[in-house]
């Protein structure tokens, strides 16, 4: 992510996702947070989303 435009657009590619509650990107830090319903919507399908709207992957983070 390079600026708001990417925050803004890869949190609505996964706000779109069922059972994303929230997604929040922040283009200075390169972070990703989102809050979801892991039975609607895994670890799997939230990368697949990321992915799919042109980003990288590039570590990950798990918080309970």
């Amino acid at each position: 992510m390079t600026c708001v435009g990417c925050e803004q657009r890869l949190g609505t590619a996964l706000r779109r996702l069922d059972g994303v509650r929230e997604a929040r990107a922040d283009h200075r830090t390169g972070e990703l947070n989102v809050s979801h319903d892991p039975d609607m919507a895994d670890r799997a399908a939230l990368e697949e989303r990321v992915v799919t709207a042109g980003y990288e992957i590039a570590g990950t983070e798990d918080s309970a």
